[in-house]
């Protein structure tokens, strides 16, 4: 399956703690504010920093970290969960007014987040080779399965909509598992040795059909739950670059719409990854780097990605884009639309360049 700068939101109080460092995740923090966390816009016009990290008996700040990955709960769209470079797990109940970081999850990178699809208080993080679960709300959290490789990470993480005890991840060294018993147990079901695979995205008309990107070699693509896999590779090779996918994302407005991010640029299908065609963004192929990209859950024609430096946004499909600024010194890390109407873009930047 995902915030900008706008602290008056905030009382007085709240700001002088930010800049005082009193309570903040993070670490050190720069003679001008700190300007990562996550923000959120419902106009792609203002953004605001959600910032504030819940002590119990005090306010601290969490607009120091950096973020690695986002995910919104399916049955309450204000429940907003987000993975750290070094902090652990943050989780949000107000739509990211506020923030908690539970004891349990509090260190290490967190590189996927997978709500249960019908039980809110069961999720999953991926914490290097470790998969993480709580059935508690955050309360506690167990180590449910890990890669004996520890040079080894897991990358993506999604549940079954239709059957939440199936799930899959991935990992950076080639391997994408499943499990059918709620995470007990895993068996590989593909690998590409030693090719990193990036995300996995699972059709949302027939949960059967799951796409994974890998950098090097394109999508591999199963229609029959992880039995078998084909790889959309030599579909790619017209577009220079585009075998070393980034990302894939799935329009879940239009069946069979599938969107391919690489150093190329964007590309797009309409047929479910057997064709492909460029999307023109305004700067020229092979010439930036995509940090992040989101189709919009009510309008497949408005689009946005986001660069080092700028987020850009489409409402007719990509024929035309409008570039704005990011909202933070740091690029974007992952955006993410929350399913409801109007929907709510979230933007977690990334850990601050070291100098």
């Amino acid at each position: 399956m995902n915030i900008f700068l706008r602290l008056s939101r905030w009382s007085l109080p709240v700001f002088a703690l930010v800049l005082l460092g009193q309570g903040c995740l993070g670490g050190q923090q720069t003679a001008q504010g700190p300007d990562g966390g996550v923000f959120e816009t419902t106009t792609g016009e203002t953004w605001t920093q959600q910032s504030v990290l819940n002590l119990g008996t005090k306010l601290g700040s969490i607009a120091n970290v950096g973020i690695a990955s986002l995910a919104v709960d399916p049955e309450d769209n204000n429940a907003i969960y987000a993975g750290t470079v070094e902090n652990g797990i943050l989780y949000s109940l107000d739509g990211g007014k506020s923030w908690s970081n539970p004891e349990a999850l509090k260190s290490g990178r967190v590189d996927g987040i997978a709500i249960h699809p019908k039980s809110k208080c069961t999720i999953f993080a991926l914490r290097a080779n470790q998969i993480m679960k709580t059935e508690n709300c955050n309360r506690d959290w167990t180590q449910v399965f890990f890669n004996p490789r520890t040079d080894t990470k897991f990358t993506s993480i999604v549940i079954d909509w239709f059957n939440p005890a199936i799930m899959y991840v991935s990992t950076d060294d080639g391997d994408i598992l499943k499990s059918e018993n709620n995470g007990m147990t895993w068996r590989v079901v593909d690998r590409v040795d030693g090719v990193r695979m990036n995300n996995i995205a699972m059709d949302p008309k027939d949960s059967r059909t799951v796409y994974v990107s890998s950098f090097g070699q394109g999508i591999l693509k199963t229609t029959d739950g992880g039995e078998n896999w084909t790889q959309i590779r030599d579909e790619l090779n017209t577009f220079d670059g585009a075998r070393k996918t980034t990302a894939v994302i799935l329009d879940s407005n239009q069946a069979n719409r599938v969107y391919h991010l690489s150093k190329y640029g964007v590309l797009l299908s309409d047929d479910a990854g057997a064709t492909w065609q460029s999307v023109a963004l305004p700067s020229p192929t092979n010439s930036i780097d995509l940090t992040a990209f989101a189709v919009h859950p009510k309008d497949s024609k408005k689009l946005v990605y986001a660069t080092d430096n700028s987020v850009v946004f489409s409402s007719d499909g990509g024929l035309t884009w409008t570039s704005q600024k990011l909202p933070t010194t740091r690029s974007a890390a992952v955006l993410l639309y929350t399913p409801t109407d109007p929907p709510t873009l979230y933007l977690g930047s990334a850990a601050a360049k070291k100098k």
